[in-house]
């Protein structure tokens, strides 16, 4: 699920990997913002990339990336 993210070119986003979410889903607004993935980045198979956060490096399955 891709939501409220930038996707760069030749990033590629696993099954089951969320990124992103809807504003009305992040309870403190102060956390939620656009999330970046940057270019041939790679999200993992049910890795989570929360809102606001600018990948520049993989993700490993399962894993959950820092939020900003």
């Amino acid at each position: 699920v891709v939501q409220y993210a930038i996707v760069a070119e030749n990033a590629v986003v696993e099954g089951g990997a969320q990124v992103g979410a809807r504003p009305g889903e992040v309870p403190d607004q102060s956390k939620w913002g656009i999330t970046v993935i940057g270019e041939g980045i790679r999200v993992g198979r049910d890795a989570i990339v929360p809102p606001k956060a600018m990948v520049e490096r993989d993700i490993e399955d399962g894993k959950e990336a820092a939020a900003q």
